[in-house]
């Protein structure tokens, strides 16, 4: 089995998704091949560069443009449409161009662009073989479902109602979270606090703005810091002039720890009594596997505040919306005390048994009235 992974390189969820996805591929069928794609580059040199750059200017650095632009592009379904055929019409060809080069299996995307061009794709008698796409969030699904792709991925069993109620019955699946393995055997609190070299009876207060270092970090560690005894780790992800520039400000506070990228992740969400995500991706469901408690602030934006949103309705975030309502939740979130619990994973199928099996099905045949594709010829 040969499978071609998508996946788009805005923060760090996308890619460690995809990487999931080949680890449970290679685990379900260890003779499988995986290649793993992380560039807009796949539909073509110059939309490839216009979108990383958009993303990294619109969302990284001005967000209320990106906030305006999401708002059209899923709010209003036309604009939507629009918007779709728009990036399938200028990046079809080369993503088409790359498939039949690489002559997969199956075909996954993680990232809800590549996922309307590949859907679009595979709707249209283009891509021969089946294809999957990947529903990272828990809300702020516009984009992330499609109705031209074979099967939709769901990382939140939650979220089953909302996508076949777009994408209709059987078109998706809910897996086992597309987190690194190593989750799903997280240290106890005393074992990572040792490993960590981090006393026991310490509050600790874990801060993120994941892969890019996005939002108010500042904010939420003074809040933070109004809790008599609390003591930050906060995590600038691979944005080194932010770190370089909290680690100064904070060099005589012993109770901030400033951090760069780390690979340890995991132990300090382990470690930590309550985590503070800024962006809501990807480490919401690994803080729920290490038992850590979580809360959002900082980066009221688009998909975010959507996601965010569909989170605590669910009971699976306390969303705060200043530094003064932030200090609330935190003190809310420590005196509860407890763990919370890990999304279930025990019945759910993992991704590469689900993949496999849907490779092994045939290039079956698949029609959406949506988009007045023809049926493509099962061979």
């Amino acid at each position: 089995m040969r499978a071609l992974l998508l996946s788009g390189p805005v923060g760090e969820s996308h890619l460690e998704m995809a990487r999931s996805l080949a680890a449970d591929i290679e685990q379900r069928d260890p003779s499988a091949t995986t290649v793993i794609r992380n560039d807009f580059g796949v539909l073509g040199p110059v939309l490839g560069r216009l979108l990383g750059r958009g993303y990294r200017f619109h969302l990284g650095e001005v967000r209320w443009s990106y906030d305006i632009a999401y708002s059209v592009f899923t709010g209003v379904r036309a604009a939507r449409s629009l918007g779709e055929l728009a990036l399938y019409g200028l990046g079809g060809s080369a993503l088409e161009g790359l498939i039949a080069e690489q002559d997969p299996d199956v075909v996954v995307s993680t990232h809800p662009v590549l996922n309307a061009v590949l859907a679009r794709l595979r709707a249209a008698g283009r891509v021969p073989c089946p294809v999957a796409v990947v529903v990272g969030p828990l809300g702020g699904l516009g984009f992330w479902v499609q109705p031209g792709a074979d099967l939709h991925l769901l990382n939140y069993a939650e979220a089953l109602p909302a996508v076949e109620g777009e994408a209709g019955p059987g078109s998706a699946v809910a897996v086992r979270p597309l987190v690194r393995h190593e989750y799903f055997c997280a240290p106890s609190r005393p074992e990572a606090r040792t490993q960590l070299e981090i006393p026991q009876a310490r509050r600790l207060i874990l801060i993120s703005g994941g892969g890019w270092g996005a939002g108010d970090l500042e904010g939420a560690i003074d809040a933070a810091l109004a809790i008599p005894g609390a003591h930050v780790a906060a995590v600038t992800g691979r944005n080194e002039p932010l770190r370089r520039a909290m680690a100064r400000r904070h060099h005589a506070e012993s109770r901030v720890t400033v951090i760069g990228f780390t690979e340890q992740m995991r132990e300090w969400l382990a470690a930590a009594d309550v985590f503070v995500t800024a962006t809501a991706g990807l480490s919401c469901l690994e803080a729920q596997l290490c038992g850590c408690q979580t809360v959002w602030y900082g980066f009221a934006a688009g998909h975010v505040r959507d996601n965010v949103a569909a989170l605590a309705a669910h009971g699976l975030a306390l969303p705060a919306s200043s530094p003064a309502q932030l200090t609330v939740r935190l003190e809310e979130a420590l005196g509860a005390g407890a763990s919370v619990p890990p999304p279930a994973r025990d019945d759910l199928p993992g991704a590469g048994d689900v993949l496999v099996d849907l490779a092994r099905g045939g290039r079956r045949a698949v029609h959406s009235e949506a988009f007045g594709a023809p049926e493509i010829a099962s061979r």
